[in-house]
């Protein structure tokens, strides 16, 4: 009881000290003065009147609040912009200002952002000639705007569109009113497409799109150097995108690029198909530059089914479990004449240090579901596909 009582008391005063050093090294909360926020909210309030005594007569600012960096649970910094509203003709209207550069964005309209983008996408990715072959689904752009070092983007600042400049948005407004106010009108279009060609003049643009490519598409040659490349000579950030087809993928996200190799494979006993992962690597756009952070190739050869009293039991060490695969089988097969139980031995291969946590063993009927030119695919009772890491014994059902 002594030692407990003395490892509490000691233990409260660790988490003191830990509370008082961090309260003097200041490692939370506000990294500025109440006067800095002022000053700044007074500067981009004073810019942004100036803009729009230009731009739009008889228009002032109504609020002015400094835009603040929070990291979680972190520090807050002051960035160089300033956020509020102001009056537009009786409406009220929300505006973004960079105080350092003066430049001014209005909230714009992001679908029609996106939709000049995505074409532009098309043809920067070489992917004209096929583009009545893909499908193309979520599609977004937004402006990458700089702050502190950092970067963020436009759709993250205002949830009603996308922050745009304020000139361009003035006049993608005119160009509505002569349209008798109709979005995505060809004068929109034209004066869109200008700007999203001309990335000498403008702020990158973020974009991200899950697009479906047909199997001549290479993917493999969209490597983090191919990305970093179209941001550098076309002002475009290809973030989130996705690129697939029946056999390889390729994404973007937070500085990395990752791709995935996929092939069907043969196996005489019992006689299926196998689709797995031939390979993977992961780029990663650092400091010092390009570097694979990861990366590696399937060896076939660690794969084996092996006949059981029951059925065969799949064996395939691959402990990252990062090479998993499906079962196929085709007309006439002699597999596909049963339906099959999976016991999977979940410590079979298990990550070195990895512990189960809850029930080692899963069981789960399997069913055959039609798959096309492929033949019949082993899926769950919801026709998901049943994805084999290893460890499983198949049992015939019938």
């Amino acid at each position: 009881m002594k030692n407990q009582s003395c490892f509490k008391s000691f233990f409260t005063v660790l988490l003191l000290a830990l509370s008082v050093s961090c309260a003097l090294s200041g490692c939370h909360g506000p990294q500025y003065k109440d006067e800095e926020k002022e000053e700044l909210e007074k500067q981009g309030e004073a810019l942004m009147q100036t803009w729009l005594d230009a731009h739009l007569e008889d228009s002032k600012v109504l609020t002015a609040q400094a835009d603040i960096y929070m990291y979680p649970s972190g520090p807050h910094y002051l960035t160089d912009f300033v956020a509020g509203t102001f009056t537009d003709d009786g409406n009220v209207r929300d505006y973004l200002i960079n105080t350092k550069t003066n430049a001014v964005y209005l909230v714009s309209d992001a679908a029609l952002l996106s939709e000049v983008c995505l074409d532009y996408a098309f043809e920067i990715l070489g992917l004209e000639k096929f583009r009545d072959a893909c499908r193309v689904s979520n599609p977004a752009a937004a402006m990458w705007l700089p702050d502190r070092g950092n970067s963020y983007t436009g759709s993250e600042k205002n949830n009603q569109g996308t922050w745009m400049p304020g000139e361009l948005t003035l006049s993608l407004e005119e160009a509505a009113e002569e349209a008798g106010n109709e979005t995505g009108n060809d004068g929109q279009l034209k004066i869109l497409e200008s700007f999203v060609r001309s990335p000498e003049g403008r702020d990158p643009i973020e974009f991200g799109a899950a697009i479906q490519v047909p199997e001549e598409v290479d993917l493999e040659k969209f490597g983090m150097a191919y990305w970093v490349k179209q941001q550098e000579k076309k002002g475009i950030v290809f973030q989130n995108i996705y690129l697939s087809d029946a056999f390889e993928n390729v994404s973007t996200y937070s500085g990395r690029t990752s791709y995935e190799r996929y092939s069907f494979r043969t196996i005489e006993d019992p006689d299926i198909r196998i689709f797995m992962k031939d390979a993977y690597w992961v780029e990663k756009n650092g400091k010092d530059g390009i570097e694979v952070v990861e990366g590696k190739e399937n060896d076939l050869s660690d794969l084996s089914f092996v006949k059981t009293e029951n059925g065969y039991l799949v064996t395939f060490p691959d402990y990252d479990h990062i090479f998993d695969f499906s079962i196929f089988a085709e007309e006439g097969s002699e597999f596909l004449k049963h339906e099959y139980h999976s016991h999977e031995d979940r410590e079979a291969y298990l990550s070195p240090g990895a512990k189960i946590s809850g029930d080692r063993y899963f069981e789960l009927d399997l069913y055959w579901k039609e798959a096309g030119e492929d033949g019949y695919l082993l899926t769950d009772e919801n026709g998901v596909r049943k994805l084999f890491f290893g460890g499983e014994e198949l049992i015939p059902r019938d």
